[in-house]
Parts: C-alpha cells; sequence; structure tokens
C-alpha cells in the first residue's frame, strides 16, 4: 500500500501527441506592476528596422516590424480607393486605419511608438490615418517627408519612429515628435541598417540605456541585423527565422533554444518574453522585400504574418495581384490568425513565460521544428517562382492564395505536445499497473491509436525522454518485471 502511493505521489509524467515531421514531408511534397494607464502603453510598441539594399544578401531594400498591440485579432487588406494601391495590416474589421505596409509604387512605410519626443495635440492616436495617406499617395521617401511637413502645421497625436523604404533605393526612419520630425537616412549609418523599438535617438536623452523604451528589444535586434550584414546573409528568411522570434533576455542570451536551465522562479526551460522582440503582446509581422535598380515598382514582396512568432509563419503577397487571400482576410476574419491564437496556449505554460521545449527540442517535435521548416519551404519555392522563366505576373495571385491556403491547412494539420498529469501507478501482488487518461487538448473527435511508455530513474523535464519499456493500444498497461530504480514514467499518445 505504501509502496502504491509513493509511486503515485511521484509520478512525474506527460502525455505526448506525435512528432510533426511527417507532416512537413507532407507540405514540401505539396510545395515542392505598472499603473493600467502604463500596462497599456506597454502593449502598444513595436520592435522595426529596414536595411539598404546595399546591406542585403540580394541587393533589394528591406523594411521590418514586428507589431506589439493587445489585441490578438490581426488581417492583411488589400486596398484601392482609386489613388495608389496597397496592401497593410490591421486589426480585423478595420477599413480605415492601417499600420504597415506597400502600394504599387514599391514605397513601403511602417512604425513603431516613441516615448522620448515632445508631444503633440491630444486627440486619440493617428498613426493609422497617416499610414493609409502615405500608402496611397506617397512614391517616394521625400513625398512622405512631404506628408510630414503637412502634418507638422497642426500635430500629431502620436508621437512615432516611421521607417520607410522606395523603389529609388532610399531607406531612412523619419522621428516624428508632435511638431516637428528627423530624418535619419540608412545611407549615413554604419552597415546602412537602422533599428528602433519605442524611443527616438533624437529624443531627449538620446540612445542613453536607462532612459530608453525597449533598450534590449533595440539592442537585439541591431546585434542580428548588423551580424547579418556582416556576414551577407541579411534578408526577409533571416529577419523571420533569427530577429521576429528572438527571446533573449537582458542579462541572458538563452540560444540556441532550447534553453537547458532555470531563468529566475519560472520553471525549467521557460523564458518570460514581455521584453523579448517575439513579445508576448507580437501579434503580427510584416516584412517588405523591396526593388532593386531597375525592377518594376510593384516587385515588391510583402510578408506576411497574422498571429505571435510563436505559432505563425510568413507567407508572401504582392500589390500587384489586386488581392489577399481569404486566409489572411475572409468574412470571419483571418483563418491563419484563429489557428495561430489558438495554439499560443500549447508554448505558453500558464505562468507567462515560454516553454522553449515545447518551440524546438531534440526530437523535432516543437511547434517551431515544424513552423519553421514550413517558412523555409515557402521562401524557397517563391523564390524559385519569381526567377523562373516560366514567370507570369498573371499567376501572382493564384501563387499567393496557393501558399496561404496550404500555411492554413498545415496549422490546422499540426498536433501539438500536450501533457496530462492524470497518470496513476497502483502496485499488486504480480507488478505495476499504470492508468491514464486521453490527453488533455488534445484534437476533438481523434482518439490516440498507441501509447508508448517510456521510464527513468530521474523526474522528466522537458525533452527528455528516457527508456522505451514498452507499448500499448489500451489506457493501462502492466509492468511485470519492475526495471530496476526506475521510479518515474512517461506516456507517449500516437495519433
Amino acid at each position: 500500500m505504501n509502496r502504491s502511493l509513493k509511486a503515485t505521489a511521484t509520478l512525474a509524467a506527460a502525455i505526448l501527441l506525435t512528432p510533426v515531421s511527417p507532416l512537413v514531408d507532407q507540405f514540401e511534397a505539396m510545395l515542392n506592476s505598472p499603473s493600467d494607464e502604463a500596462f497599456l502603453a506597454d502593449l502598444n510598441e513595436c520592435t522595426t528596422g529596414l536595411a539598404l539594399g546595399s546591406a542585403t544578401q540580394d541587393g533589394r531594400p528591406l523594411l521590418w516590424k514586428n507589431r506589439d498591440v493587445g489585441t490578438a485579432t490581426q488581417e492583411f487588406h488589400y486596398y484601392d480607393d482609386g489613388r495608389i494601391p496597397f496592401i497593410s495590416i490591421t486589426y480585423s474589421g478595420e477599413v480605415d486605419e492601417y499600420y504597415g505596409g506597400v502600394n504599387a509604387a514599391g514605397f513601403a512605410v511602417e512604425n513603431s511608438n516613441s516615448y522620448n519626443l515632445d508631444g503633440g495635440p491630444y486627440g486619440g492616436d493617428d498613426d493609422g490615418r497617416i499610414h493609409l495617406q502615405a500608402l496611397a499617395t506617397c512614391r517616394n521617401l521625400d513625398d512622405f517627408q512631404a506628408l510630414l511637413d503637412s502634418t507638422n502645421v497642426n500635430g500629431r497625436t502620436l508621437n512615432s519612429n516611421y521607417g520607410a523604404i522606395d523603389a529609388f533605393g532610399n531607406a531612412a526612419m523619419f522621428e516624428t515628435a508632435g511638431y516637428e520630425y528627423t530624418r535619419c537616412d540608412a545611407a549615413e549609418a554604419p552597415g546602412g541598417f537602422l533599428v528602433r523599438s519605442n524611443y527616438s535617438y533624437s529624443g531627449m536623452n538620446g540612445n542613453v540605456r536607462q532612459y530608453s523604451w525597449g533598450p534590449h528589444r533595440h539592442d537585439a535586434a541591431y546585434a542580428l541585423f548588423r551580424s547579418a550584414v556582416e556576414q551577407n546573409i541579411l534578408n526577409p528568411l533571416y529577419v523571420y527565422q533569427s530577429v521576429i522570434r528572438d527571446l533573449s533576455q537582458d542579462d541572458l542570451d538563452p540560444n540556441p533554444l532550447p534553453f537547458e536551465g532555470y531563468y529566475g522562479n519560472y520553471p525549467y526551460g521557460c523564458l518570460p518574453n514581455d521584453e523579448a522582440v517575439c513579445r508576448s503582446s507580437t501579434r503580427g509581422v510584416l516584412v517588405v522585400q523591396g526593388v532593386a535598380a531597375n525592377e518594376r515598382p510593384d516587385d515588391a514582396i510583402l510578408w506576411a504574418m497574422v498571429g505571435s512568432p510563436l505559432t505563425a509563419l510568413a507567407v508572401p503577397l504582392w500589390v500587384r495581384a489586386g488581392s489577399v487571400p481569404v486566409e489572411l482576410n475572409g468574412p470571419d476574419g483571418s483563418r491563419i490568425n484563429r489557428r495561430a491564437i489558438a495554439l499560443q496556449s500549447y508554448v505558453y505554460n500558464g505562468f507567462g513565460a515560454v516553454n522553449t521545449w515545447r518551440l524546438t527540442n531534440p526530437q523535432g517535435t516543437g511547434m517551431w521544428d515544424f513552423t519553421k521548416e514550413l517558412e523555409r519551404l515557402v521562401y524557397d519555392k517563391t523564390q524559385r517562382f519569381v526567377t523562373s522563366p516560366n514567370f507570369s505576373y498573371d499567376r501572382l495571385a493564384s501563387f499567393q492564395n496557393e501558399m496561404a491556403q496550404q500555411v492554413a491547412d498545415a496549422l490546422d494539420a499540426y498536433k501539438p505536445l500536450y501533457p496530462t498529469s492524470n497518470i496513476v501507478a497502483v502496485q499488486d501482488d504480480d507488478g505495476l499497473v499504470l492508468r491514464w487518461g486521453v490527453p488533455e487538448g488534445a484534437p476533438e473527435q481523434q482518439a490516440p491509436t498507441n501509447y508508448k511508455i517510456y521510464g527513468s530513474t530521474t523526474p522528466f523535464r522537458e525533452g527528455e525522454v528516457g527508456t522505451l519499456l514498452g507499448e500499448t493500444s489500451n489506457l493501462s498497461w502492466r509492468i511485470d518485471n519492475l526495471p530496476r530504480n526506475v521510479a518515474f514514467y512517461r506516456v507517449e499518445s500516437i495519433f
């Protein structure tokens, strides 16, 4: 009796779902404690960057934004009111304000809030309206500067760092206070690139760490951009795979993941991400791959992500396509966005931290083991598509629709690893009997076909496999010959 109670009390077990590598193969075949006010302000932050063509691998300028806001539902829209058509990110259902995109003239713009500039008149945030006006009217950076000149008169209600590139090879950050702005050209910056979080170099205290908003996000992104420029590997895929998903802390670089250790009071392998580049409030991402000299302005590609970088992946969009796939903007919102939101509960540990072992692990069963590989396949296929001798502009819409549908289908097909703690061990005269239930959070209307039982002499931690003891199709298993010193068990479900 005592042995039974002891075994039940010390079990550290988890039920896991099947690895996702078969889905990758299928996809590849298919592709071939602050105040309320401070808290709300903290949510509406972003991390951004841009680079000249001379700093990128392919000679095309680049513009990036991690969109950090409180509302999770995000979409990309195609907008054409008779002026210059564009595509941009916005809130689900919003049609009057936009927050970063590219137009048919090859002009692209985005912003991050800036908290160390002099304010303007009160009247609510105006960045969404400025984005719309800029994307619908501007063809180059001088046009955008003229737009800012016109808004200097009555003042702007939200201080921002506006990043912009154009089809003429220009790239700059405009640090906009209420009634004035400072233009910072990438051509004058070391390495030909610029990064901003939520303060302006021209603002109060400049680039002084202790007075800055989001200094770690700035420094982490800057270091990643600088490394890529030095190695000549800066391109949209690098930004998506290495920059937007960065989970480093101000006092810890956990890479390469998974994190094998403890941070603060968080469980093993878990990291908070409130102040990481990949933030808890990152709801969408855009990377604009601009055009090189002598290319058509509407050759620019917007790599769009609707959802957290923890659970979503990027798909390509073109303004010339004249539409956005329904998976990014449907009658009921974005299908990809809904699935990405649903999957977030898997990667968070329930205490505001990211379980890095559920992002990636040696077994290849993590979320990023799945999404980052699919993202790479999408990127590679897109490069082959645009460089093919059979390329046709008439195929842009069908190609981007195909990519978005396959990404949405793949996310729906992904089966994450759901833990359970309801394994019970009962000792009888003939041995030990393990009993368990169907994994919590498992897909509805789908049951595991088999279970594998693993044992260990020490408690299981994330990523540890143990020794395979047996396999069964039942919800129980008898261990007739107890392995020596094995006191902990883990059950893995196979779908």
